[in-house]
C-alpha cells in the first residue's frame, strides 16, 4: 500500500492535521500517535494498527496499483454525464424573515410558488425521472419554512410517484420557524437533515442575523434546535468573517451549556461577500488558521468519513435549481436572477 498523493499535512502545535483533498477525509493525529504515524510511513505494509485502518478509511492510504489521477477522472466523468436519477434544489419562496448583511440574494424578487408553478414542477420531475430512479431534493430559499405548505404539497405528490426508498431530502433554513411540530412533519416527509446558521453568541449573531423587524433570533433558534435535534439531523454552520471571528469559542460554550453540542454537527465557513460592501471579508490564509484552531478544539467535528466522491451539480446532466417562478438554473448562487436562467 502507499500514501495518497493528495494528502496534506498541517502541523498544529504538537499534533498533525491530515487532510486528503480527493476524499475530503480529515484526521487529527495527536502527539501520542505521532510515533505510530511515523512507523506506518517507514513500513506501511507490515503495520496493522488502528491508526492505519483510519487512514485507509479516509483514503489517505491506498493500494499500490491505484492510479489516483485516473480515478478522479473516472468519477468526474461518471458524475458529470450520468443521466440516472434527479438532484434538485427547490426554492418554494424567495421571501425571508431575516435581513442578513452578507446575503447574496439582495435585489431578487421575493416571489412564492403559485399553483401553476407547483404543477409544472411536478410535471418536470415526472418527465425527467423513472419511478425506480433516485430523487434527491434540497429545499432552499429565501426561507423555505415560510412556504412550508408548499413543501408539504409537493412532497406528498412526489411520494405518490417515486419509490420512497430512493427518495431523500434536506433543507437549508435559518431555523427561526423550525418548531418541533414542523420537525415531526419533516421527518414524515423524509426531510431527514437541516442546515441552520448561528453566527456566534447572542450579541454577535443578533447583530447579523436579525428579523426584518430588527429583533434578534438567537434564543429562539437555539430552542428550536434543542427541540428538534432528536428528530432530524442538524448541522450548524457559522459564517465566519472579520466581525465574528472571535466569537466561536463562546458559541461552543453555549451549545455545551444547552446540551446541544454533542447532538449536532458544527462547522465554520468563510463568508463570501462578493462585493465586499461591508469590508467584512476574511483572508483565506487567516480563515485556514481559524478553521485549524476550531478543529483542534472540537475534535468530535474532525472525523473520518467514508469515501463519497462528489462534483458540483452545475456541471452535471441531472442536477437543477428551481426558483418560485419555475425557472431552471444550474447553480443556486444564481437563483432569482433571470439573466442566468
Amino acid at each position: 500500500m502507499k500514501f495518497s498523493q493528495f494528502n496534506i499535512e498541517h502541523k498544529i502545535e504538537n499534533n498533525i492535521l491530515l487532510y486528503n483533498t480527493f476524499s475530503s477525509g480529515i484526521l487529527l493525529i495527536e502527539e501520542e500517535d505521532l510515533n505510530e504515524y511515523k512507523n506506518i510511513k517507514l513500513d506501511i505494509d507490515k503495520n496493522e494498527s488502528l491508526l492505519k485502518k483510519e487512514l485507509i478509511k479516509g483514503n489517505m492510504i491506498v493500494e499500490d496499483s491505484l492510479n489516483e489521477v485516473d480515478l478522479i477522472k473516472y468519477y468526474s466523468n461518471i458524475l458529470r454525464y450520468k443521466n440516472e436519477g434527479l438532484f434538485l434544489t427547490i426554492a418554494p419562496t424567495l421571501s425571508c424573515n431575516f435581513v442578513c448583511p452578507y446575503c447574496y440574494e439582495k435585489g431578487v424578487d421575493f416571489t412564492t410558488m403559485n399553483e401553476n408553478t407547483i404543477e409544472n414542477t411536478l410535471k418536470f420531475i415526472k418527465n425527467n425521472i423513472k419511478k425506480d430512479e433516485p430523487l434527491s431534493i434540497s429545499w432552499y430559499g429565501g426561507e423555505p419554512l415560510m412556504a412550508f405548505n408548499i413543501i408539504e404539497k409537493l412532497t406528498n405528490e412526489i411520494l405518490k410517484y417515486v419509490n420512497i426508498e430512493n427518495f431523500s431530502a434536506d433543507i437549508v433554513t435559518n431555523g427561526y420557524l423550525l418548531t418541533r411540530e414542523y420537525a415531526k412533519k419533516m421527518k414524515e416527509m423524509k426531510i431527514n437533515s437541516a442546515q441552520i446558521t448561528l453566527d456566534g453568541p447572542p450579541k454577535i449573531h443578533d447583530s447579523r442575523r436579525k428579523l426584518s423587524s430588527g429583533r434578534g433570533s438567537f434564543d429562539r433558534i437555539i430552542e428550536n434546535i434543542k427541540n428538534s435535534c432528536d428528530l432530524i439531523d442538524i448541522t450548524i454552520r457559522v459564517n465566519l468573517d472579520n466581525t465574528n471571528k472571535e466569537g466561536i469559542d463562546e458559541l461552543v460554550s453555549i451549545l455545551k451549556e444547552k446540551d446541544i453540542y454533542d447532538k449536532v454537527f458544527l462547522y465554520i465557513a468563510k463568508v463570501e461577500d462578493l462585493l465586499n460592501e461591508n469590508n467584512i471579508n476574511i483572508l483565506k490564509e487567516e480563515f485556514t488558521e481559524y478553521n485549524s484552531r476550531f478543529l483542534r478544539k472540537n475534535k468530535n467535528f474532525s472525523n473520518i468519513s467514508e469515501f463519497n466522491p462528489n462534483i458540483c451539480g452545475a456541471v452535471t446532466n441531472n442536477s437543477f435549481v428551481i426558483d418560485p417562478n419555475g425557472n431552471l438554473y444550474k447553480c443556486w448562487d444564481e437563483i432569482g436572477r433571470k439573466k442566468d436562467v
